[in-house]
């Protein structure tokens, strides 16, 4: 029995009715979401000309203060040089007792008085200078974050008219679908209705989504703390810099750049390296590594296309942590994103070493010595080859079983550097160093150790580890490292080896480890004294060739170029250095008469006449051998003067006065002085 045409029409009324009423309604979607994807591709469009005008507003920034910058540097490059004339004639007519110099002084300080204002530089010191560039760069780091937020906005625009564009083209599907349901039979009508509304279903779900998420917008309050913070980091002020991140994330909580800066601020604030390193920061505490693993997770999972240094730095967070296998995940990636720099290849290497993965950890650090060699600059270079050491060490402390490979890639890369460091020194494959004693005092590392196997010009090589209390991670300084050709002529024997620290610890521990290329030959450890007992600030004026370290509370002067004054806080502690650079001595006559004058002149500056003087002794200071003079003042108050004059005719001088029961003081104060 079969039903005729007539019946069927009857029965396919309804339907009929209903899809046509759902067409039209999917019709009319479909043209909402073209509208909707016009408007966000508009959005798009006008975000992009924002970035777009933005780039160009930061690279005029940019421009600018690189103008302002150079005219301030040229500016104080003058006036520091009619400066630096007055200084050197004030301290001829000062130690030499010249008066006919202090005419010139007078008629050069004028002179230096017009250019007081020539230069915002100008009488300023290291800190407040970086805070001088600092504020002048931050225009053009704002105008840079608004151009990346707005490149951000714009491409977010540009994923919904993508995503509505690709909804409409569902609907498309959806439509097609449904009408050829109407060409089946009741049977199969199913297999085509239900998989086309399940289409309309998603495409409406996705379009709620899209209304009501708004798209990505960075708040310029959030923009101006991240550069406030980059400021603030850029002056070493960590602490500050990570409230700034702070704020900016609870402004936007997905803030990925923000997220990444305070991570990075994290471990700088907990890094012992902090007020010394420029590219590479080594080691921090575990808090700080844990907390920075947390915020460069969100940068990573936040960060869209922008992953790389937060792979990078991920990856090298993980190490610290013993997270090996993610580590290695982290910095493969940043490696692929981009292999030239060496950081990612020196993050990968200890992930390998760390999992036992043996060949191929000798083939990274092949490549890692092989992109640090090709690094233009040598103080990028040096860091990496000492951060590499650190590192190794790290890793070797977390896993036995890294000892041995990690060991010989530090004697690779001491073999390394040391070519660069001494070009002309030659291999010394039979030295030996049978025994070897380690002490430090004030600035001053110095090592006495036997040796055999040794000839002149060999390269000899001491690397100095410290640490500031024990059980922390030890820390390889770039700057404590010395690789030189070997001195004495005798091939056995008993030597020093002196290495300067410069940092200023007030405590710690050392570890110096010598090596002939890239052989170990002996390690020995010290531990600094309380030495001041307050915390340490460093000076140097390289154009006078005075560094020390100041212990915190101590007035402190420098007037001149050559010039440095300490007072303790109890006022009863003074030091008074002095350096000159005159015409070279003629003859020790010369040199006798010279230093003779220099101590009437020094005896001039003390505050009462001496009631008596030793006769002048033989002082060597700081490699430098020159005379010094006890002298007894009223108050139960003793002055030491010293003084030395080299062939080359730099004079240098200290006055030191204090308690004659109490030397200690200043003598740790002293310890810390060096002439450059």
């Amino acid at each position: 029995m079969t039903e005729g045409p007539g019946a069927t029409e009857e029965f396919d009324t309804p339907f009929k009715r209903g899809l046509a009423l759902t067409m039209t309604a999917v019709g009319l979607l479909a043209g909402v979401l073209t509208y909707l994807g016009g408007q966000a591709g508009a959005q798009e469009d006008r975000n992009a000309r924002e970035a777009q005008r933005a780039s160009v507003t930061a690279l005029a920034a940019q421009a600018g203060a690189t103008a302002d910058s150079m005219e301030s540097t040229a500016n104080l490059g003058a006036a520091t040089t009619v400066k630096r004339r007055h200084d050197l004639e004030s301290l001829r007519a000062t130690l030499l007792g010249e008066r006919e110099h202090e005419a010139v002084a007078d008629r050069l300080r004028q002179a230096y008085g017009k250019l007081d204002d020539s230069s915002p530089l100008l009488g300023a010191d290291a800190v407040a200078a970086q805070r001088y560039l600092g504020d002048l760069n931050r225009e053009a780091t704002v105008a840079g974050l608004e151009q990346e937020a707005t490149q951000e906005t714009a491409s977010s625009w540009g994923d919904r008219s993508n995503t509505y564009s690709a909804g409409t083209a569902l609907l498309a599907i959806a439509l097609t679908l449904f009408g050829l349901s109407l060409t089946v039979g009741e049977a199969n009508r199913n297999h085509l209705v239900w998989p086309a509304a399940a289409i309309v279903a998603v495409t409406v779900a996705g379009t709620v989504v899209l209304l009501v998420v708004p798209p990505v917008t960075t708040p310029r309050a959030a923009i101006a703390a991240v550069a406030e913070g980059d400021r603030l980091a850029g002056l070493r002020e960590y602490e500050s810099a990570i409230a700034h991140y702070t704020r900016a994330i609870a402004l936007r909580d997905d803030y990925a750049v923000a997220y990444e800066h305070r991570a990075s601020a994290r471990v700088m604030a907990a890094s012992p390296e902090r007020a010394t390193s420029a590219y590479v920061f080594s080691t921090a505490s575990r808090s700080a590594y844990e907390a920075a693993v947390a915020d460069m997770a969100k940068a990573v999972e936040y960060g869209g296309d922008e992953k790389y240094t937060a792979l990078v730095n991920l990856g090298g967070f993980e190490i610290h942590l013993a997270d090996y296998e993610a580590a290695e995940e982290h910095s493969r990636a940043a490696v692929e994103l981009n292999p030239g720099p060496p950081i990612p290849r020196m993050n990968l290497l200890l992930a390998l070493l760390g999992q036992k993965k043996t060949a191929e950890a000798r083939r990274a650090a092949t490549e890692l010595l092989r992109v640090i060699r090709s690094r233009p600059d040598p103080t990028e270079r040096n860091e990496l080859y000492a951060a590499t050491r650190t590192t190794l060490d790290l890793v070797s402390a977390q896993r036995d079983h890294a000892r041995a490979l990690a060991q010989e890639i530090k004697g690779e890369l001491v073999r390394v550097q040391g070519e660069e460091l001494a070009p002309d020194a030659r291999p010394a494959p039979s030295a030996r160093i049978p025994a070897i004693r380690v002490a430090a005092q004030g600035a001053v590392i110095q090592a006495t150790l036997s040796y055999e196997g040794m000839f002149k010009g060999a390269r000899m090589a001491s690397i100095v580890y410290y640490r500031a209390r024990p059980g922390d991670e030890w820390l390889q300084r770039s700057d404590l490292v010395s690789i030189q050709p070997w001195q004495p002529e005798q091939p056995s024997g008993t030597t020093s080896w002196t290495v300067v620290d410069a940092a200023c610890p007030a405590t710690g521990e050392y570890r110096v480890e010598f090596y002939a290329e890239g052989r170990l030959l002996a390690g020995a450890g010290a531990t600094r004294s309380t030495g001041t007992g307050v915390g340490l600030t460093g000076y140097a004026d390289w154009a006078g060739g005075i560094a020390l370290c100041r212990p915190d509370g101590w007035a402190f002067s420098h007037d001149r170029a050559g010039t440095a004054d300490l007072t303790s806080p109890n006022k009863l502690h003074h030091l008074a250095i002095r350096v000159l650079r005159i015409a070279p001595p003629a003859s020790a006559a010369s040199r006798a008469r010279i230093l003779s004058t220099v101590r009437e002149q020094l005896e001039r500056t003390l505050p009462a006449r001496p009631l008596s003087t030793r006769p002048p002794a033989d002082a060597n200071f700081g490699g430098f051998p020159g005379t010094a003079w006890w002298m007894t003042l009223p108050d139960a108050e003793v002055a030491y003067l010293w003084a030395a004059l080299d062939d080359t005719g730099r004079l240098r001088t200290f006055v030191a006065r204090f308690p004659e029961n109490d030397p200690e003081v200043l003598n740790n104060v002293i310890g810390y002085l060096r002439f450059v």
